[in-house]
């Protein structure tokens, strides 16, 4: 289990958890798990290769705030068909690093791409995919089906720049949930739940976030983000690239 201390720069004019930064320390879990059991950037960097995401549900019942302690476990579901799924769990932590409670659940589904061609490559049939021990899954349901926003109740736009940009050359995937809430913070939603660590119970809502990349989008590109609400307690959003192709999609809702 990776522990994180919360940092006053990483929550937001509420003092809760960005969730673009919560998907941060996710993703960062889950390469230093790669790393540790043999599967990780490293190793396929030797073959040219490296991981992307392609979709990821996450459900929380609580945003920490500064100075509170959150533990991540992580572990590879399975790999097959060219895609990989990876669990998490999220729990809250003690002073001491102890669990107090499991505050959420993830599942994000991954691919191995060449570097230079960007095409998906099938490596799970290398030994250290067959000798890599595999763990449960978790009762997360798939993304919803995303409708096309025709007419959105607002949209923005954001030019990838410098900082935007990752390892891969890319616009990093945490970006594309910034772009997103910048166009429409979930104010509304994320207050539905509770508002400090005690009032955390089994009758405690969930916020629930789909996120599904389509493409890839570069520096120097000016990509267009549209975001409708559903109904009182769902947003969903769309990023498209300049060529105004689906750069991906997104539903934040309130269960």
């Amino acid at each position: 289990m990776k522990p994180y201390k919360v940092q006053y720069q990483e929550v937001d004019g509420n003092r809760r958890l960005r969730l673009y930064t919560l998907e941060n320390m996710l993703l960062n879990s889950a390469g230093s798990n790669a790393d540790d059991t043999g599967i990780g950037i490293q190793y396929l960097l030797e073959q040219n290769c490296t991981w992307v995401i392609t979709n990821m549900s996450l459900e929380i019942r609580y945003l920490p705030t500064h100075g509170e302690r959150i533990g991540i476990e992580t572990w590879v579901e399975n790999a097959a068909h060219m895609l990989s799924v990876r669990n998490f769990r999220i729990y809250l932590l003690d002073s001491e690093g102890e669990i107090i409670k499991q505050i959420g659940q993830a599942k994000s589904v991954w691919a191995v791409i060449n570097i230079t061609d960007r095409t998906i490559q099938n490596v799970f049939e290398q030994q250290v995919f067959i000798d890599y021990h595999y763990g449960p899954a978790l009762p997360i349901g798939r993304a919803p089906r995303f409708h096309v926003i025709d007419m959105p109740d607002g949209e923005d736009s954001h030019k990838i720049v410098y900082s935007d940009i990752d390892y891969n050359g890319h616009c990093n995937s945490c970006k594309y949930v910034e772009f997103m809430l910048n166009a429409c913070e979930p104010v509304a939603l994320k207050q539905m739940l509770p508002q400090s660590a005690e009032l955390i119970d089994d009758n405690s809502k969930t916020l629930r976030i789909d996120i599904k990349y389509a493409k890839e989008m570069y520096k120097g590109e000016v990509s267009k983000i549209k975001y409708q609400h559903i109904d009182e307690s769902t947003i969903q959003y769309e990023v498209r690239n300049s060529a105004g192709e689906l750069a991906c999609n997104a539903r934040i809702g309130i269960s």
